[in-house]
């Protein structure tokens, strides 16, 4: 096959899929992530709270994989299937590692407010290392809206990206267990600020925790909004741009509490010790893992389901 042939089958993979914005998008976001991090390796230091983060060095590696699978999905040929299979491997892990890469813009986020006057935690910033963690989740959400399209056209070119498999048309399930998954962090911290210590609540001071009821309450009425027909009063993008927001904050930080429990214990500096009963800690985190990836479900389908509403709608109109 010569290479003009090459182009055009390249070129036909790229429109079906319909992921040209999506590649570029991932490749500029991993390039700049790859960028910042090499400032922060060669001009500055770790400040103390984003010890136990992912390690800068898997985070430039991941970044340069995020570049390579792009290519690959670009260079990409009907006739390899094999190369089909490496190219969602290394998709999928670049995925997976640059959410864990992006862990801890949460403590970013509440920082930052803490120097515009909110209280909170102490307002000591890493800057830098917050733009690093954003990019890399801004990577992270294009790449992997690329790997699902190329997943699924790969095997069949007529498969419309508006589609919701008859398997999944039901949301339920994952919005009644994001509902549930909302309350082990703000319970635990209630438990802290009435005094107990189990789990290491001590080290933690006697606080309110008016934040985290608030919060993690506005992210219980977001799950069940998305399930319920009451939740149709209010407007289709708050719930939609409220779904992703907390499906993108809450996944990295359960992922982090996830690798860093395994960086222990091999041994390496993780974010949350595991001595004593401060395992408890661990657990309610990596809790919110499987929280980001329910109402991250449950919003995915809703987006589709109503998209695919609105779209009827139109047609009878």
């Amino acid at each position: 096959m010569d290479s003009n042939n090459r182009n055009i089958i390249r070129e036909d993979v790229i429109k079906e899929t319909g992921l040209s914005f999506r590649m570029w998008a991932a490749m500029v976001a991993c390039t700049l992530t790859l960028v910042s991090v090499s400032f922060q390796l060669f001009f500055f230091d770790r400040v103390d709270y984003t010890k136990g983060f992912a390690p800068l060095g898997v985070t430039a590696f991941t970044t340069v994989c995020g570049v390579i699978v792009v290519l690959m999905m670009i260079g990409w040929r009907r006739q390899q299937p094999l190369a089909r299979v490496m190219v969602l491997i290394l998709a999928w892990g670049s995925c997976l590692l640059l959410i864990w890469s992006s862990a801890g813009i949460v403590f970013d986020v509440l920082r930052t407010a803490a120097v515009l006057g909110i209280p909170g935690l102490p307002p000591i910033v890493d800057c830098i290392g917050f733009g690093t963690r954003a990019i890399s989740l801004i990577a992270a959400i294009f790449l992997a809206s690329s790997t699902v399209h190329f997943q699924r056209v790969s095997l069949d070119p007529s498969f419309s990206v508006d589609h919701v498999p008859s398997k999944i048309r039901s949301n339920k399930r994952l919005g009644y267990t994001a509902f549930a998954l909302s309350f082990p962090y703000p319970l635990l911290k209630i438990y802290w600020s009435l005094g107990g210590d189990l789990g290491g609540g001590q080290r933690f001071g006697n606080h309110a925790a008016y934040g985290e009821i608030v919060v993690f309450g506005a992210c219980a009425l977001l799950s069940l909004s998305l399930v319920q027909k009451w939740g149709q009063i209010f407007p289709r993008w708050v719930l939609i741009t409220g779904g992703w927001t907390a499906a993108c904050l809450t996944a990295p930080m359960g992922l982090l509490a996830l690798f860093g429990s395994l960086m222990q214990l091999f041994g390496l500096e993780g974010p949350v010790p595991l001595d004593g009963s401060a395992w408890i800690v661990a657990v309610v985190y990596i809790g919110w893992l499987f929280l980001g990836l329910s109402i991250g479900g449950a919003t995915w389908i809703y987006q589709k389901r109503t998209q695919s509403g609105m779209t009827q709608k139109r047609k009878h109109s």
